[in-house]
Formats: structure tokens, sequence, C-alpha cells
């Protein structure tokens, strides 16, 4: 927006009218290109996923996600996501309770937390399942843990 020239002097006494305008417009601009409040919202925040990536990527809002060698959720829906916490409700599967999992995977919620910095991004680094698991799971169910990160 480009404002029109004032002149080089103004005069020594100003309407009020004119005043309270100009104090407004100080205040309205006095906030234009300042630096942001908190930086670390500007962060990029990022989960490392090994779905379909042998080494892992760098991945936000993914609707597929491998939390362990063990769990993994699908159709990922995120109700949240950053700067220091995510929040999304999907399809819980593992190994560990396979087979019928496979085919009716558990309605469950992961909630993916303590971000670290690792060159210039933050990485979740842990996540929690809360899912409705069969007694019989339980003991071997993976619902927390550490996230891998790069």
């Amino acid at each position: 927006m480009r404002l029109p020239a004032l002149p080089a002097r103004l005069p020594a006494r100003l309407p009020a009218g004119l005043l309270v305008t100009v104090s407004a417009l100080a205040a309205v601009l006095g906030g234009c290109g300042s630096a942001p409040a908190d930086p670390a919202a500007e962060t990029p925040v990022y989960v490392l996923n090994f779905r379909d990536a042998e080494r892992g990527r760098p991945d936000q809002r993914p609707a597929n996600l491998v939390l362990s060698e063990f769990s993994a959720m699908s159709a990922v829906t995120w109700r949240t996501w950053g700067p220091t916490r995510a929040t999304g409700a999907g399809k819980l599967s593992g190994t560990w309770c396979l087979p019928e999992c496979a085919d009716a995977p558990y309605d469950a919620t992961v909630t993916l937390s303590s971000v670290i910095p690792v060159k210039g991004k933050g990485y979740f680094s842990r996540y929690a399942v809360t899912a409705d698991v069969p007694a019989r799971h339980r003991p071997e169910a993976d619902l927390s843990g550490v996230l891998p990160t790069p």
C-alpha cells in the first residue's frame, strides 16, 4: 500500500480530528514489518514418515503414517498440527494385532509431541495412541513411543 507523501513540514498546530487520525494511522503502521511475536510458530513442523519411503521423508499431516516398526496409522484426519503438538483420528494396525487388524484396523487417535529442531525444521519425536484395543492385544500393543528423526 502506498501512502501519499507528507509535506516536508507539518504545521505547528494540527486540528484535533487530524491529530487523532495521524495517531491512529501511526499505531496501525507501527506493526507493519515488525518481527513475529512467536518465532517458534513459524518454524515448519514435520514427522519423519517411513510409509513408502525406505529412508523416511519429512511429512506434514500424512494420511498414512508409520509410527514404529510395529504400528502404523492409516486414513488419518488431522484435527491439529503444530507448533508443539498434532492430533489426528484414523485407523491403527500393527504386527502385534495380525491377522485380524489387517482387515479391520482399530479406530484410534494419535498425538504427536516433543518437537526437536533438525536443520531448521521441527520434528515430532514422540507419539501416543488411544484406541479400544482388545484385551488379548493390550500387552503387545505399541501405543506410545519415540518417533525417528533425521
